[in-house]
């Protein structure tokens, strides 16, 4: 019993740790891999929180393995100004390169090994100088391509010329980087849909019986699989749903019998079949469609089915939340969590459904124009392109530090909800 209840939590624990990894990851994963093909410089790429289990260097960005594996994260050179990492008259830190050019700079506490200056101006964005007052006067100096910025004593981040800076691309490569994270999304969630549609396999609509139902009317009348259904009381039939609408369509009370005309194994025969009512109102015959299992028709409903499910949750989100300001369906981290743990514990396949909406839905959040996420970022780009002009990075970067916040408390809110819902 214990040993089945250890299993029991294992399994919620890969679920969620799984499902939350790769849809965050994937995101993150769009923003790196379309702003290395613009030309930004990429200096981290981490999957999981806290400090570093593992990490390497390649192509000028390290990426790292840590243990806090609920998501992960990148970092893009120039998604702010750079200029905004300090402040005029503050103290730094410096150590030169053999060109008398600065090489690394931080705070003294974090580069005890360098000279310290106090910051007069700088200009990161464009002629990469920095003015520098000490003892024998204020001189400017260059900031060598990739010096170290020391974010802590063990940690830095690289200060890269205008043409690595994404703040310096135009604006369709910051929407394609910025674009990439919810399309990622976007995709994993078609190809999940997909891989469950091509297991489960997805109705066809010709008239033709796959299973039947034990006890139903339809195994009491001898229909079998295979059966093609021609006609239904005289009715030619051609498409299932042809089949569904005249079975339902034709509803009297006490329910008649009907003459069901079928194909099977080459030969025609009629059989008289009474549907049964289903919750009270459906008159059903017990019969489900043939189902396909090919693999370009599961794509293509798993695509559609990412469009479909995008319309509803749009719509439901304008209905309850925006329009009538309805917030009781919505649930925060705790509350998926556990609704993935419960599907954990149904099948795999229906984990990977869940993670397919999970994708869709993170995906379709981070599109709406809200500060802090990819789609208040577009909606900043849009106002610029309609100014002519860039807005001050300082003040739009205020603009997303106060909406991350007020997103944070959301999330607090709606947690501490789910919390009380499950316990």
């Amino acid at each position: 019993m214990v040993l089945l209840s250890l299993w029991v939590v294992l399994k919620w624990a890969i679920a969620i740790v799984t499902v939350f990894l790769g849809i965050i990851v994937i995101h993150e994963f769009g923003h790196f891999i379309v702003a290395k093909w613009s030309g930004v410089t990429v200096p981290v790429f981490a999957v999981g929180f806290g400090p570093k289990l593992v990490k390497w260097v390649k192509g000028g960005t390290e990426y790292s393995i840590r243990p806090y594996l609920f998501g992960g994260f990148v970092q893009l050179s120039g998604e702010v100004a750079q200029e905004t990492f300090f402040r005029v008259g503050e103290q730094v830190a410096v150590k030169w390169d053999e060109d008398n050019r600065i090489a690394v700079i931080g705070e003294p506490s974090d580069l005890p090994e360098g000279e310290v200056y106090t910051l007069r101006d700088l200009d990161l964005s464009r002629r990469m100088e920095m003015t520098l007052d000490s003892a024998v006067g204020v001189h400017t100096y260059r900031v060598r391509p990739h010096a170290r910025l020391m974010t802590n004593r063990k940690n830095s981040l690289p200060l890269v010329e205008p043409s690595e800076q994404m703040i310096a691309k135009p604006w369709w490569k910051r929407a394609a980087i910025i674009l990439a994270g919810p399309g990622m999304n976007f995709l994993l969630a078609g190809v999940l849909f997909s891989l469950v549609f091509l297991h489960n396999g997805i109705p066809v609509n010709q008239p033709v019986l796959g299973s039947i139902i034990a006890g139903s009317p339809a195994a009491q009348a001898g229909l079998m699989p295979g059966d093609r259904v021609v006609a239904v009381d005289g009715r030619p039939v051609s498409t299932w749903v042809d089949l569904v609408q005249n079975i339902r369509g034709d509803f009297v009370t006490p329910l008649r019998p009907l003459s069901i005309q079928v194909v099977r194994n080459g030969q025609t025969r009629t059989v008289r079949v009474t549907p049964a009512l289903v919750q009270g109102h459906t008159p059903e015959l017990g019969v489900a469609a043939t189902l396909t299992h090919n693999p370009v028709v599961s794509a293509a409903s798993g695509f559609s089915t990412v469009y479909q499910a995008s319309a509803q949750t749009l719509s439901v989100l304008y209905h309850q939340v925006l329009a009538h300001h309805q917030f009781k369906d919505l649930s925060g981290p705790v509350g998926i969590a556990y609704v993935i743990g419960e599907e954990a514990q149904t099948g795999f396949w229906n984990v990977l459904m869940i993670g397919g909406l999970l994708s869709l839905n993170l995906g379709l959040m981070n599109l709406l124009p809200i500060p802090a996420l990819d789609g208040g970022r577009l909606f900043f780009m849009l106002v610029e392109l309609v100014r002519g002009r860039a807005l001050d990075p300082r003040k739009e970067g205020f603009v997303h530090i106060i909406g991350f916040a007020l997103l944070m408390l959301f999330g607090v809110v709606i947690t501490y909800r789910d919390v009380l819902r499950l316990f």
